[in-house]
């Protein structure tokens, strides 16, 4: 059985070493370059691929494969770059088990030495212009021995490992920033609004490991029950509800019936997404229940979700939900 989750088992000092990461944001070729003079400091890659078509090593890579072109372009960058290649890989050492591979306009995979702590490692990212970053297992016993595939982001993310990670704008790929508040894990902060959520106490060998983060990693999946939305999001039920323009909200009227955790996560999405129209902004989605004791029931699955909570009492319609978290928000049978 694994560790339990304590202040102590999760602040014990651990060295990273290796680290597998992979990370999306808006200026994928900015983050390379940056990528590469952090953790690859003065290095030519001992091999390079564009496309999978081997090419000579170069120091300036980047600039010359992905590099932008036409005007103000510079000089000596490959005509071939013109269109762009989707995908560009260096791998450095004799083994080049080292690399940073760039998936254009998509993401960046980098695997490189890290001699400092999870907190440090915080700091570090806090620098870049990321959104959502996966982090590799450090066991490969999870699939040879366990058989185990965690879920992922999707894309060229890696499937959860020992950790994720959200800066800004990322964020908004969660239910909910509240979600990160109900989860089997343990969060640190670093500056930069960005956040890391570490899914298993580091010192524990792999089996314990697995026990540990596997019910943090379906909480942080994309499955019905999860807190992530993949992009473009795939809606499992029809949204429906009257929209109020004075407050931009959609309010779903729900009367005799439970709420499923996969129609939350659709109004989550649909928020993000303002799936209505330009026209018809959604701030937010309001469910708002008849019957009181109806309400009063969904006011701990709704609030992890951010999504309003409503009844009608003496015919006013009433708002349940605050910022403050109600008794059994979050909780997991």
């Amino acid at each position: 059985m694994a560790q339990q989750l304590t202040r102590d088992g999760w602040r014990r000092r651990v060295t990273l070493g290796r680290i597998g990461m992979a990370l999306t944001g808006l200026d994928i070729t900015d983050m390379a370059t940056e990528l590469r003079e952090r953790w690859f400091p003065g290095e030519v890659p001992q091999r390079i691929t564009v496309d999978s078509h081997e090419v000579s090593p170069s120091a300036d890579w980047i600039e010359r494969h992905l590099g932008r072109t036409g005007e103000g372009a510079e000089e000596g960058v490959d005509e071939g770059a013109v269109e762009g290649p989707d995908v560009v890989a260096a791998f450095f050492g004799d083994n080049s088990d080292r690399y940073l591979t760039v998936h254009a306009n998509k993401m960046v995979r980098l695997s490189f030495d890290f001699e400092g702590e999870v907190a440090e490692l915080v700091d570090a990212l806090s620098d870049y212009p990321f959104e959502i970053a996966s982090f590799q297992s450090r066991y490969r016993e999870w699939q040879t021995k366990e058989k185990y595939w965690a879920p992922s982001f999707g894309g060229a993310h890696f499937p959860h490992g020992w950790a994720c990670a959200f800066r800004g704008e990322g964020h908004r790929s969660l239910v909910s920033r509240r979600w990160l508040d109900t989860g089997p894990w343990h969060l640190l902060h670093g500056p930069n609004d960005t956040t890391l959520v570490q899914f298993h106490d580091l010192k524990l060998d792999a089996a314990e490991a697995l026990a540990q983060a596997k019910p943090a990693h379906e909480h942080m999946g994309h499955s019905n029950e999860g807190g992530f939305l993949r992009t473009p999001y795939v809606y499992r039920k029809e949204i429906k509800g009257f929209y109020d323009a004075s407050r931009r909200v959609l309010k779903v009227v729900v009367l005799g019936r439970t709420v499923p955790a996969v129609e939350m996560r659709d109004a989550c999405a649909a928020r993000r997404d303002n799936l209505l129209a330009p026209e018809r902004p959604v701030d937010n989605v309001a469910f708002v229940f008849l019957d009181p004791a109806e309400a009063r029931a969904h006011l701990p699955r709704l609030w992890p979700y951010g999504l309003e909570c409503w009844t009608v009492i003496d015919d006013v319609e009433t708002r349940l939900d605050t910022e403050e978290r109600p008794e059994g928000a979050g909780d997991r049978a």
